[in-house]
């Protein structure tokens, strides 16, 4: 069995032997590929939306992994207990929905080690949540998967300084790494920025503020693009 690039990535970031539940699990193919390499003793596969639960059981049990890869029909982390699992994996959603799901079972991610998270988008956003909880990223990459750009981080409880605003966006370890795919992100954040911009000096109504905010961030990443260079 072999994952798609973003995957095997957010598995590498699991602690070997660590037991995880897999939210918004699609078909299984994380906690089956990490229970058929040993790295993880077991770990619940859900998902809300039935249709793909069920694909993910007929995977588990065809893959004869029934009695170490529990699934279960459920919104996010509602259906699993606290220290139930040693930590969770969110893959393939937006940063705010995330956000959403961690916020409306603190007690559950909280009493976990670790979380592994693949935002698709708003990345900042998540990670600033996290910094506000006491957690923090221990571990990050960024890669790029069938031409499009992913962001992996495990995160974990400890309270760690602020981050400077633009921090959340690119990542601490990322930034610190220096990872050559940095130039590429920032360079999809200056081009957002861009086209909100030239959308607002195409509106009506006096937006001047906005686009002078978004003209110094806009300066302001760019001087960031040649501090990687």
């Amino acid at each position: 069995m072999i994952l798609t690039g973003r995957l095997l990535a957010a598995a590498s970031l699991i602690p070997k032997g660590k037991t995880i539940a897999d939210i918004g699990t699609d078909h299984g193919y994380l906690p089956v590929y990490a229970c058929k390499q040993k790295w993880i003793p077991r770990a619940i596969a859900a998902d809300i939306v039935p249709g793909p639960l069920q694909a993910a059981i007929a995977h588990v049990q065809g893959a004869g992994l029934a009695a170490m890869i529990e699934c279960r029909l459920g919104d996010g982390l509602t259906c699993i207990r606290p220290g139930e699992v040693d930590g969770a994996v969110i893959c393939g959603m937006g940063g705010p929905l995330m956000v959403r799901i961690l916020q409306q079972s603190p007690v559950v991610w909280k009493s976990m080690q670790f979380l592994i998270l693949q935002p698709q988008s708003h990345t900042g956003v998540l990670r600033h949540f996290l910094y506000t909880q006491n957690w923090h990223v221990e571990e990050e990459t960024i890669l790029m998967d069938d031409g499009r750009l992913y962001e992996l981080m495990r995160a974990v409880p400890g309270k760690a300084e602020p981050l400077p605003e633009w921090m959340y966006e690119v990542g601490p370890i990322n930034w610190q790494r220096k990872n050559p795919l940095l130039l590429r992100k920032i360079q999809l954040l200056v081009e957002q920025k861009t086209r909100i911009c030239q959308g607002l000096k195409k509106s009506r109504g006096d937006k001047s503020q906005q686009i002078q905010m978004l003209e110094d961030e806009i300066t302001s990443w760019e001087d960031k693009k040649c501090q990687l260079q």
